[in-house]
Order: C-alpha cells, then structure tokens, then sequence
C-alpha cells in the first residue's frame, strides 16, 4: 500500500494541474449555467454597477435564466409490462450538452450587450452631467498642480530662451529668415494651445468629449429611426435589435423548432417556404406572417411562433409549474389546459388547435438532436458577434481612460512644443492622439451603427429564405466586421482626425522587439570549435579554394 499511497502524493506536474483547474473551472462554470438561480443575486446588486440597458427594451422585458430550454419526456421509463426503457438516456444528454451551450450562448450575448450599453453610457470626462461627477476635475487640479510645481513657469521661461538663441542662430547666422519666421510662428500657436489645455480643460476638452457623445447618440438614433431621437431610445433601439438577434430569435428555433412552422389542414407539418408559388405574393404573405401570429395560404397554415408562443412561455421561470402547463396547452392543442395566471386562458386572445401542436414536438425526445447540432452552429455563428462587440465596447472605454492619462501630459506637451523642430513633431504626435481618441467614441458608434443597420438589411432581404440562411449571412457579415475593425477604425480615424490619431505604436513596439533579439543574439558568446573525434580527420584551417582560384605549380626551367 506505501508505493500507492506514495505514487498518488507525488507532486502533480504541471500538465495534470493545468488539466485538474480547466476540468474544476469547467466544472463550477456548468453547474453556474445549469442553475444560474443558485447563485446569489444580491451580492451582484450590491457590487456592480447599476442596470445599464434602457428600460423597456427587449433585454430586460423577462429574466435571463427564463430563456432556458425545455424538455418533456423521461430518460428512463418502467412498465410493468414493457420493463425497463432507456432510449430516452441518448436524447437526454443530447439535450444537456445543448443547453450547456446555449446557455454559454445566451450569457455571453446577454454579457457583451450590457458591456456595450455600459460603454456607451460611460462618460470618465464629464461624469453624470453634475459639477465635479466626471474624472476631468481631478485630472485638470493634478495638471494645474503640475504645471504650478513642477514644469511651471521656471522651465517656461528657459524652453522660450532657448527657442530664441535657436532663432537668433537660424536668422543671424545661416541667414533663414522664412524658415526662422514660420517655425517660430508655430511655436507661438503650440504654446497658445497648450496653455488653454493646461489652465482651462474644463473649456477646451469637456465640451468636445461632450460633442464626440452627442455625435455618437444622433449616429445611432439616425440608423435605427432614420432621424434624430433621444440618447435612451437610441440605445434602447439598438440593444432591443441585438438582443433580439442574439438571444430571442435563437432561444425561438431551440425551444419551438424555427421561427415559423406550418401545416396543413390534417395537422401534418409541412415545409415553410414556399409561402406561394408567386414571387411577389410570396414575399408580401412573408411580410405578414412576420407582423402577425398566424397567415393562411395555398392550403396551409403558417404560424409565426416568436411572436405566437415566447411572451407566454417567457412570462414563467424554467421548470416552473405555470410554464409545465403552458407546454401541456401547445402540446394538446387546448387553452384549458393553460395555467389561471395566464389571461389568455378566459379572453380568446391565444387560440391553440391542431396546427399548434407541431410546435410542442422540439421539446420532446426526437427534437433533441437537431437542437444539439443547431447550438453548435448558433454558438459559432454568434461568436463573432461577441467578439466585434466586445472589441468596440472594450476601445470606447480604453479610449477615454487614454484620453486622460494624455491629458496628463500636457504640461510636458507644453514644454516641449516650443522647440522647433522634434519638439513640434512632438507636439502634432500628442495633439493628433487626442483627438484620436476624442473621436474614437463616434467612430465606433458609426461602426457599430452602419453593421446594425446592414444586418437588419440582410435580414429583411432573407426573410423569404428561411432563418437559417438568414442568421448565416448575418453571422458572415459580423465576422467579416470583426476582422476587419483595424482597418475601418484606422481609415476613419486618419479622415476625421488625421494620420497621427491612428497610429498605435504597433511597428516601434516591433521595431524594439527585434532590436533587443539582434542585440541579444550579438551578446550571446561563441562556442569553441568542437575537436575531431578518432574516426574523423582533423579539419584544415585554410579556406577551401574558389572556383576561380588554381593550384599554384612550379615553373619548370628551360633545359
């Protein structure tokens, strides 16, 4: 027993430890997922932020954890006459794997729009709109403190003395009268702007900060209601879009299997599309069956399931026994069976019949595997959504904070700036940063604005394809968006604020990187020749001879 005990005490390497963490956080992040009801609320109310989206979007119409998946079959039956069934055991885990998944889907969408809302309401400049809310008053006392204490007047006094033996050199000895003139000329206006940064920023940066917002919020509003509306329904409008592209849409064909569904006048399900063999009348009964609940055409009924079943499933918690009952209602094809708490049980407003049972049969045991394979793909779909809208939300926050750690320097831009020569280069590289990243927000904003918009394009232009093709093509296009954000954002970025605002360092940080690997590697001492071994003649210290050199041979004398 010593060897065994000891064999399993031995220190684990670090393949095994890594292998042991990834399998725990694997493990805590599944159980989190599957009962995200067991985690404590409160404690996030009372350390994070307040609720950043809109109220009366989509996102916060019900709770995250109703958006969960549904299954009603068992995975092991007993009969006392049939025995033990177990071929619901498959079905089950396929059932599990795809709600893990979906609710990695639903929670990371649910993530990555409120860190857009939280990025787009974020203002480190001006705060609140109150005196003193923003962080631009304490940067602004730091800068005056700095200017006053330590690059104050003193040092002021000697950058323009030495401007001006530059210039007297410049004009009295190499005679450059022009060139002495206008980089002088130059100074003055560096220094003009460099003192209004330093002693007034409340002047001078807040009401552009304010500006870039305001540019920001109209972009937004303009691509989803074509003209100018307010901040909140601006923001409301495109979370409730993402949300609903994100979140609702899926969570639809997971739990009713698709959008729509159609069948005929026996019950049978039969194919969606085509609506009509007429391509106009096909695409005007498309149009309505997505504005209504239900359309009737070439002998079949259609039933827009989104707008027909989410509200009253949605409206109870996962597992709940008012949501139980709303399955057994769309499974049997009556509203009797509806729970009491449901009003469209008494007022006729939700009539359910044959045509509706369809929609119960993806919540049963032979749907489970066309959910499994459908969350894969939505997960892989929307990853590049997540990422896109991470990134966007992720720069406007780390703009703003760069924007006051370069409002920082200001006094040393200051000092600097005076000086003809590197010292302006200096200068324009600071001032075109700043506004790089004053206009970033709005960049951003018309980025995100132009994809929201394209992607409601797709979706109207695909609507009469189904919603699988649809959300393929949106999915491309958020990719391709994510990709190619680098390039968008310097682009617009050079046009609206110039070639300097662009520029991340990203080629000095290459540039130092090889330096210091050549450097390295010409530190690095030589190896001593290795001597030749017994089976290996010794190696010659003459070069080998060239092409064009020839053996030297004596000359022979004449006889």
């Amino acid at each position: 027993m010593k060897p065994a005990i000891l064999h399993a005490l031995r220190p684990l390497t670090s393949t095994r430890r890594r292998r042991l963490v990834l399998l725990f956080a694997l493990t805590i992040g599944v159980v989190l997922l599957a009962s995200p009801a067991a985690v404590a609320n409160d404690v996030y109310g009372n350390i994070g932020p307040a609720p950043q989206l809109p109220a009366g979007g989509l996102a916060e119409r019900y709770p995250l954890t109703n958006y969960q998946l549904d299954q009603y079959f068992p995975g092991i039956s007993v009969g006392v006459f049939s025995g033990v069934d177990v071929s619901g055991v498959p079905p089950l885990i396929a059932f599990f794997i795809a709600q893990v998944l979906w609710l990695i889907t639903a929670f990371l969408a649910n993530a990555v729009i409120t860190l857009f809302a939280f990025a787009f309401n974020l203002d480190l400049v001006n705060g609140n709109g109150s005196p003193g809310s923003g962080a631009l008053t304490p940067v602004a006392s730091a800068i005056h403190n700095l200017y006053a204490n330590t690059f104050g007047a003193p040092w002021l006094v000697v950058a323009i003395v030495l401007a001006g033996c530059w210039a007297m050199w410049k004009a009295l000895v190499q005679r450059r009268y022009t060139e002495t003139a206008g980089a002088l000329a130059v100074s003055l206006l560096y220094c003009v702007l460099a003192i209004g940064i330093v002693t007034q920023p409340q002047r001078t940066i807040a009401p552009a900060s304010k500006l870039s917002n305001q540019l920001s919020t109209a972009l937004l509003s303009l691509t989803n209601q074509g003209s100018v509306g307010s901040e909140q329904q601006a923001k409301t409008a495109a979370s409730s879009q993402l949300f609903s592209l994100l979140v609702l849409d899926p969570w639809t064909v997971l739990e009713f299997g698709g959008i729509e569904h159609c069948t005929t006048t026996s019950g049978h399900s039969v194919a969606v599309r085509p609506l009509s063999p007429n391509a106009g009348q096909d695409t005007q009964l498309a149009s309505q069956l997505d504005a209504r609940s239900e359309v009737h055409a070439q002998g079949k009924t259609c039933i827009n399931n989104r707008n027909k079943y989410a509200s009253h499933f949605l409206a109870y918690p996962f597992q709940s026994k008012a949501r139980n009952s709303e399955h057994e209602a769309l499974e049997k094809g009556d509203t009797g069976h509806l729970p009491s708490s449901d009003p469209a049980k008494t007022n006729g407003t939700y009539p359910l019949g044959k045509a509706d049972e369809p929609a119960a049969e993806a919540m049963g045991k032979g749907g489970q595997y066309q959910r499994l394979l459908l969350s894969i793909v939505i997960l892989v779909g929307e990853l590049g959504a997540f990422l896109l809208l991470g990134a966007l939300a992720v720069g406007v926050i780390l703009a703003q904070i760069l924007l006051l750690l370069l409002l920082s320097f200001a006094p040393v831009a200051l000092l600097i700036g005076i000086f003809p020569g590197r010292g302006h280069d200096f200068f324009r590289a600071w001032l075109a940063k700043l506004a790089g990243y004053l206009a970033r927000k709005v960049v951003y904003s018309l980025i995100l604005a132009v994809t929201l918009a394209v992607c409601q394009a797709l979706a109207d232009a695909s609507s009469n394809l189904g919603w699988l093709l649809a959300f393929a093509l949106q999915a491309a296009f958020l990719w391709t968006v994510f990709i190619q954000r680098d390039r968008l954002t310097k682009d617009l970025l050079t046009a609206t604020a110039g070639p300097g605002a662009a520029g991340d360092g990203a080629g000095r940080l290459q540039t130092l990187y090889y330096s210091t690997r050549l450097a390295q590697m010409a530190r690095r001492p030589k190896r001593p020749p290795t001597p030749p071994t017994a089976d290996e003649p010794p190696r010659s210290s003459s070069p080998p001879p060239t092409p064009d050199s020839t053996p030297e041979t004596p000359e022979e004398e004449p006889t």
